[in-house]
């Protein structure tokens, strides 16, 4: 028999079966998405219904009685999420900040960092002013909303697969030398593989959901129970218990933020635009430019009980990885990375993710190529000195992912 989990967000009750309940044993090859913002194929009628539920929750506008804020960027999910359709990226900027004090970042907690939320709430004659940068803060770094699709994908790609192409000590010498963010899971209490994030900083899609809910919508979870500080300053006009996202079946786990990390784990990868001999030829050059060699073409799915996750390829085009890639990273700690590190980008569903870098600040492929340093500095020299035809080839490949 089916265990039922009672769902309530905006006024509106749903039902929703469990994912253990759901899960199947079958083993299934076929892997794609046909459409952007749909859901993974071969998803059994069960999970079918949850990614549904998952989606209206994700769709729906939280409201001050609910906890939304006290500060916060935006009402719901899909705000941030929506181009070209619902989970993929968006022209939403939030701004990151700290300082460097001593050669050590510091995220400015006690001036409300790392995160500005804009947006203060008004509740009867008690108001709350939206965050402002603080003059003390000497990193500012403007990030750009990142596509969900195929994250599910990404979350069983197993650990051991991701580790094993670190080579933080360059031992091959090729001037590549990856490596992991390993960080504490709040759910497990353990150290685990980031995957997640610009920084690799997010340890699952459950923990993302969390996140995104608390410095997002300023709501809070099972998993992160406690308010942030506006501009670092006592909570204030919050009236709603913590945690603020329900917990309905008393179960011990927020369900709004299990539902919508049903709807991400089970939201279908970037559909591949059409292949022609442009576009092979391309994908020459990508390799002979050494471009390859962090943004990985596929990585493999290890065991799961949901069949559509099960040993699948996942045409990612990312290793995982913290790469050093110069002066125009974010200048961001987060756990081990650094500054001038970031996790290499998943390039599928490129041709649909709008303007490029984690500023938003290229406005073409050839813009993004150009701003890659560091570790990345041949692979740029490579693409400079390539005739306009394969730059058009290499533009076309990348146009089609």
């Amino acid at each position: 028999m089916k265990k039922t989990t009672l769902i309530k967000f905006t006024g509106l009750m749903i039902y929703a079966v469990s994912l253990a309940a759901l899960s199947s044993s079958g083993v299934v090859r076929s892997q794609g998405a046909t459409e952007f913002g749909g859901p993974l194929p071969e998803l059994t009628p069960g999970q079918l219904e949850l990614f549904g539920v998952g989606k209206q929750v994700f769709l729906a506008k939280r409201s001050v009685e609910e906890g939304l804020g006290p500060v916060f960027n935006d009402f719901g999910c899909a705000q941030c999420h929506d181009q070209p359709a619902t989970g993929g990226a968006s022209a939403v900027i939030v701004p990151k900040f700290g300082r460097i004090v001593n050669g050590v970042f510091d995220p400015m907690v006690e001036f409300g960092g790392p995160v500005r939320q804009s947006t203060g709430i008004t509740i009867g004659n008690c108001s709350v002013a939206g965050e402002i940068i603080p003059p003390e803060a000497t990193v500012v770094a403007d990030r750009q909303s990142q596509p969900l699709f195929g994250l599910g994908l990404i979350e069983n790609i197993p650990e051991s697969t991701v580790l094993a192409l670190a080579d933080p000590d360059d031992r091959d010498g090729d001037g590549i030398s990856g490596r992991p963010n390993l960080v504490m899971d709040p759910i497990t209490n353990r150290v685990v593989l980031g995957r997640f994030g610009w920084k690799a900083q997010v340890p699952s899609i459950l923990v993302f959901a969390a996140d995104a809910l608390l410095n997002e919508m300023g709501m809070t979870t099972t998993v992160f129970p406690r308010e942030n500080n506006p501009q670092g300053r006592p909570v204030t006009c919050d009236f709603v218990p913590d945690p603020e996202d329900f917990d309905f079946d008393l179960d011990g786990i927020s369900d709004g933020m299990v539902a919508i990390a049903n709807f991400i784990r089970f939201l279908g990868p970037p559909p591949r635009g059409p292949v022609d001999d442009a576009v092979r030829a391309g994908e020459a050059v990508f390799a002979r430019t050494g471009c390859h060699k962090c943004h990985t073409p596929t990585l493999f799915t290890g065991d799961s009980p949901v069949a559509a996750l099960n040993h699948r390829a996942v045409n990612l085009y990312s290793d995982m990885l913290l790469h050093d890639i110069g002066p125009r990273a974010d200048g961001i700690f987060d756990n081990v990375a650094t500054g001038s590190e970031v996790r290499t980008t998943p390039l599928w569903g490129l041709r649909a993710t709008g303007k490029y870098w984690h500023d938003a600040s290229a406005a073409t492929f050839e813009e993004a190529i150009l701003l890659h340093g560091g570790e990345a500095e041949a692979s740029r020299s490579s693409f400079t000195s390539l005739t306009p035809a394969e730059k058009n080839d290499l533009i076309a490949f990348l146009n089609s992912l």
